[in-house]
């Protein structure tokens, strides 16, 4: 009996320590890069700082030089940040960037002059804006999820790149797509598109004027 009482405090203890939350200052930043697996809530504040919660904690590395912070596991833990959560406190915002199979997602309206998207290797991007111009940039795999308003948009998709911004409200916007990707768009005014080497762009918002070209495949559909 003693034997499993010793062993149910233990295993307690170990899995508190497990998920223990480090809580740190990481100075003033605009831009943010997040990689291997990581998972980040992004969360607008008067203050700059990182709450990382979940397993792994201490293997965190973080890095703020000339106002871009990076979030990475340390090189023995590299692609072993999937169980590991970050809480990013930010006071200003300009560059959300998505690397090797991150998650990040904005669970507050993103409201600004201008804002960019960049999703590579697997990552994710989920965000609600209110902004005059977003510039969106999704390869290898990466997926960007928008939605809200926005004025005036500017899409690069390739290599499987995919963006999901049927949710996203424009007036004017501009998709570029090469060598495979998906694009679910909203324009109500003018939408130019531009598919080399296959690619698929579903437009909706019945806008005004569209201008489109495609080159060796690609699928472009305007939705009533």
């Amino acid at each position: 009996m003693k034997t499993i009482i010793a062993f149910c405090i233990a295993l307690a203890t170990l899995s508190a320590f497990s998920q223990r939350t480090i809580d740190t200052e990481v100075g003033e930043f605009n831009e943010i890069k997040v990689f291997d697996l990581i998972e980040v809530n992004l969360i607008q504040s008067d203050e700059n700082r990182i709450s990382i919660k979940g397993r792994n904690v201490d293997d965190i590395k973080w890095v703020n030089k000339d106002g871009v912070l990076k979030l990475r596991m340390q090189l023995e833990k590299k692609f072993q940040g999937e169980d590991t959560f970050i809480e990013v406190y930010y006071t200003n915002l300009n560059v959300i960037d998505g690397n090797e199979g991150a998650k990040i997602t904005c669970n507050e309206l993103e409201q600004k002059k201008r804002i960019e998207l960049r999703a590579q290797e697997g990552a994710q991007i989920k965000i609600g804006m209110d902004v005059d111009d977003v510039d969106i940039k999704a390869v290898t795999g990466g997926v960007i999820e928008a939605s809200g308003l926005a004025k005036n948009q500017s899409i690069v998709l390739n290599t499987g790149g995919v963006f999901d911004g049927r949710n996203l409200k424009t007036s004017n916007s501009e998709v570029k797509i090469s060598a495979g990707g998906e694009a679910e768009v909203f324009a109500s005014e003018r939408i130019d598109i531009d598919v080399k080497a296959g690619g698929d762009v579903t437009v909706y918002g019945q806008p005004k004027e569209v201008n489109k070209s495609t080159f060796v495949g690609g699928r472009i559909r305007i939705v009533d």
